[in-house]
């Protein structure tokens, strides 16, 4: 099998994975080293000093059908590259024969195929990242390439490009078939200079707008990609050629016509050009869906006829300096590489894309800071400004799109502004006060926000987070430099409910804490079953097979906004910590189910800090009583965060049916352990999964752990280790006395271990 030969110029070898810069390079090669990971060979190990970068390269088995879509091996070779500062890995397909398949990532033309394993954002994915998930998603890539399956056939053909610095904002008559290609203008935005906003020619229009727009519609296709992005307007006309589209003639009819000294004419060709594409997908034998791309030149469109030898420019002292005349003759020039880079395309918002989103949905002037001002957001904030309460800053890091006008409360003239700073004007303009607006991801904000951001951060009274967002919860959970309470609100899945987590004044019980009660409360409530699903297949608002948007009417989102705000409200009057869920019917009848949030118990142990509640140690002590006297136990279920070295404790199973338990020993069975588990980690969106077992001891024990828990904790131990955990066991012992108990290994020492316990933990 030959390999790439980029493999060869990545760098040195290294004979030890402790020689990679990049931590979890160490991790994935350690893994791998030790043979954790079954059906996985590690290969060889590199590390390029200018760009400070690690990789590993490793063989993997591949699951393959009988008959292959793609020709996928047996065993392929894989590099996962990482650097140093922090980020997600590429992953590269080494073999230098990899075939062309949906889902991967653009890479230059001399770089090997980039598979693209996980399409969350890193500072989501980070959670639960570790070598054995790596793997197993590259090697669900790869079975799914073999049979065919890595894409919807309903969904459009992958995105062409990758990182545009600049989106193109279209109407949708641009969509609409003509004798010749469509013609718009287009212009910046003042306060958003990344997106240029097309629309067709005003009779009389006097202002330049900078860009002219021509639309293409391609041939019907059947799903494909550009495995390589055309950076010239030679590459780009000889991948439209297989489309059905002769750029060059079209560009080159259209300048020729602009030549002279015509106002029109002179506007024309002072754009620059952006080149828009309809790409009609046939799937199933029968046209689906379009999809839409668009590539800006670099160059205006006079420019662009010289260098195609249609044009000069006016060097006369006669007319306007910036006017062509036709080149007579043409020359025949050699490719002039003129430049063009990709662009996303977002449609404007219409009758048709709003009806499909739809499917047929006593002043209080505390500080608040708003993180999020999407859907539920605006509308939370907006309810309760009208209710005259809250002093607002608003913290988003987003601009506001087409398809958020569905159930947004800002309207079309902020279509493309800074959500922050629309929403504040919003805001201010209900209660007549000015209010803060930031516009920068909280997580990570600029540094001519970061100082601004700390202000208003320690100044707030209350923190509402409407992100949607699980890494901003946790973050915002954990932000130190700050005395507010904090609220969380969300939407499920199908927008069929709205969930508000409150923390207590006191700040004993957090948004962290509540997640787990959250989720054991999803799986421990029957009217909650599907809480968390999601059959319904979202909406494209724009030109990318990824930009989804949910199917929710905007009636029931204002209803369950209104819910929430109301639930924010509520919860900002008491002291006390708590989880409402409200859930709408489809007759519009609604239900509320609230808990108030259970005290916490929090205990470090090694690196690693263990959480769990008062309710986890009641359903505890109530299933060892249930037993006596004879022991008991089963599987732990929580939620761990690896990037904090955290794990809250947030469920416990009953003991299986083949469990064998006597007043003397306990040993749990495996009779539908995997289908339980698998249950409650899919019913939580896999936010909880395994992270330990439990066993109870008899009367007149206490919770301290024999040699045998011992044992079986480090067997624990090293199985989790894979995952990235320590073993976790708890223990629950006579008169509510619990003990927990954790295996981890020494970061400071790799290859030793240590068990270390914390006890009396009791129900009170």
């Amino acid at each position: 099998m030959d390999l790439h030969p980029w493999w060869s110029l990545f760098g040195p070898e290294v004979a030890s994975p402790d020689e990679l810069s990049a931590e979890r390079a160490q991790q994935l090669a350690h893994a791998l080293a030790g043979g954790a990971i079954a059906g996985v060979t590690l290969i060889g190990m590199k590390q390029a000093a200018e760009t400070e970068s690690a990789a590993v390269y490793f063989e993997i088995d591949v699951e393959r059908p009988q008959v292959l879509e793609f020709p996928i091996r047996a065993i392929e070779p894989i590099a996962a590259v990482f650097r140093k500062t922090e980020g997600p890995p590429s992953i590269l397909a080494l073999r230098a024969d990899f075939p062309d398949t949906p889902h991967q990532n653009w890479t230059p033309d001399d770089a090997p195929c980039s598979l693209c394993v996980d399409d969350r954002p890193w500072a989501e994915a980070k959670l639960t990242a570790t070598p054995f998930d790596l793997v197993r998603r590259v090697q669900l890539w790869l079975a799914k390439a073999a049979r065919g399956e890595l894409h919807d056939p309903a969904q459009p053909p992958d995105p062409l490009f990758f990182g545009s610095l600049s989106a193109l904002l279209l109407p949708a008559s641009a969509l609409i078939e003509s004798t010749g290609p469509a013609e718009l203008v287009a212009s910046l935005r003042p306060d958003n200079p990344h997106l240029i906003i097309a629309h067709s020619p005003h009779a009389g229009e006097r202002q330049r707008p900078g860009f002219i727009v021509i639309a293409f519609h391609a041939q019907p296709q059947t799903m494909g990609r550009f495995r390589y992005a055309p950076a010239t307007l030679a590459a780009l006309a000889t991948e439209l050629e297989k489309c059905g589209i002769a750029l060059y003639d079209e560009i080159k009819k259209r300048l020729k016509a602009w030549a002279g000294l015509d106002n029109d004419n002179i506007r024309r060709l002072s754009c620059r050009v952006a080149i828009v594409v309809v790409f009609p997908v046939v799937a199933g034998g029968t046209r689906s869906i379009n999809d839409v791309r668009a590539f800006l030149t670099h160059n205006t469109a006079g420019a662009i006829g010289v260098g195609l030898g249609v044009l000069h420019q006016n060097a006369s002292q006669v007319g306007a300096k910036d006017a062509y005349f036709l080149a007579i003759p043409e020359r025949s020039l050699p490719d002039p590489g003129l430049p063009v880079v990709p662009m996303p395309v977002h449609f404007a918002f219409n009758r048709v894309l709003a009806a499909s989103i739809a499917g047929h949905d006593a002043p209080d002037a505390r500080r608040v800071v708003l993180v999020g001002a999407g859907s539920l957001g605006s509308q939370v904030a907006m309810d309760l400004a009208r209710e005259g309460t809250y002093s607002w800053t608003v913290v988003d890091y987003d601009f506001l799109l087409p398809h958020n006008l569905a159930r947004h409360a800002l309207l079309a003239d902020d279509v493309g502004a800074p959500k922050a700073q629309a929403l504040a004007r919003q805001l201010g303009g209900v209660l007549g006060e000015a209010f803060g607006h930031l516009h920068c991801d909280v997580m990570s904000p600029s540094d001519e926000s970061a100082a601004m951001l700390a202000e208003r951060m320690a100044e707030a009274e209350v923190i509402i987070d409407a992100s949607a967002s699980v890494a901003v919860s946790r973050y915002l959970a954990d932000y130190a430099d700050a005395g507010a309470r904090r609220l969380c609100a969300f939407f499920n899945p199908a927008g069929t409910a709205v969930v508000v987590l409150a923390e207590s004044v006191d700040r004993s019980i957090t948004l962290r804490d509540l997640e787990a009660q959250y989720h054991r409360l999803v799986l421990t409530e029957p009217f909650l079953a599907d809480h968390l699903d999601n059959e319904r297949d979202g909406v494209r608002y724009s030109g990318s097979c990824r930009a989804l948007t949910n199917r929710i009417p905007a009636t029931r989102a204002a209803l369950l906004s209104a819910l929430a705000a109301k639930g924010v409200g509520d919860c900002l009057k008491g002291q006390d910590a708590g989880v409402r869920i409200w859930t709408v019917t489809d007759n519009g009848e609604v239900r509320l189910i609230r808990r108030d949030g259970a005290r916490v118990h929090r205990v470090t142990l090694g690196a690693w800090q263990i959480t769990y509640d008062e309710v986890l140690l009641s359903d505890l002590a109530r299933m060892r009583e249930s037993k006596l006297p004879n022991e008991t136990g089963g599987v732990l279920l929580g939620i761990a965060d690896m990037s904090r070295k955290s794990i809250h404790v947030a469920y416990a199973l009953t003991e299986p049916e083949d469990s064998q338990g006597t007043s003397a020993g306990f040993e749990r069975g495996v009779s539908g352990v995997l289908d339980e588990v698998n249950r409650a980690v899919e019913r939580s969106m896999y936010q909880l999964r395994y992270v330990g077992e439990w066993h109870s001891h008899p009367r007149h024990s206490s919770a301290m752990p024999s040699q045998i828990d011992i044992a079986q904790l480090e067997w624990l131990g090293r199985e989790l280790a894979i995952e990235g955990q320590p073993g976790l066991m708890a223990i629950a012992a006579e008169d509510g006395q619990f003990g927990f108990v954790v295996h981890y290994k020494e970061a400071e020492a790799p290859g030793h271990s240590k068990v270390r316990s914390a006890g009396d933990g009791r129900v009170r």
